[in-house]
C-alpha cells in the first residue's frame, strides 16, 4: 500500500471517529425534584446545624442547593440504577466541603454527608407535580 493510499485510510478513520456523538442520556427513575432537610450529628459550633435542601435530578444527574441560615452549599454527584449516589459531594464557596452517600428509593431518600469536621444526615422526598408523576 502506498503512502498516499495509507495517509487517506487514517484520514478518513479519524474523520469517521470525530464526527461521533456520545449516546444520548437516558432519563432515570429518580428524575424530578426532590426536597428535604439536612443536619449536623457530630461537629463544632460553626458546622451548619439543620437546613432545608432542595435538589433536582435530570438523566440521573443530581444538582441544587442546601440552605442553613447564611450558608449555601452546592449539592452535586449522581443517582445509579439501583438508587445509590454516586460522588456525592457537598461545596461550599465553589470547593468540596463534605461527601454525600446515600440512597434513594420511589418516594424518599436519605443518607449521610461527612466533611473534614462535620457530618450529619439528609433526607429527601419526591415532590410530584400534576401529570408528571410516577
Amino acid at each position: 500500500m502506498s503512502a498516499r493510499a495509507t495517509l487517506t485510510i487514517l484520514f478518513l478513520l479519524v474523520a469517521g471517529c470525530a464526527g461521533e456523538q456520545p449516546p444520548p442520556l437516558a432519563k432515570s427513575a429518580w428524575d424530578g425534584r426532590w426536597v428535604g432537610y439536612f443536619e449536623a450529628s457530630i461537629g463544632p459550633l460553626g458546622c451548619p446545624a439543620r437546613g432545608v435542601m432542595d435538589v433536582r435530578i435530570d438523566f440521573g444527574r443530581l444538582s441544587g442547593d442546601a440552605h442553613s441560615n447564611a450558608v449555601v452549599i452546592v449539592v452535586t454527584g449522581a443517582v445509579g440504577t439501583a438508587g445509590e449516589i454516586k460522588d456525592g459531594v457537598f461545596r461550599r464557596d465553589n470547593r468540596a466541603a463534605a461527601i454525600m452517600t446515600g440512597t434513594f428509593n420511589a418516594r424518599s431518600a436519605a443518607g449521610r454527608w461527612q466533611g473534614a469536621v462535620c457530618e450529619g444526615i439528609w433526607s429527601l422526598r419526591r415532590l410530584y407535580q400534576g401529570a408528571t408523576a410516577r
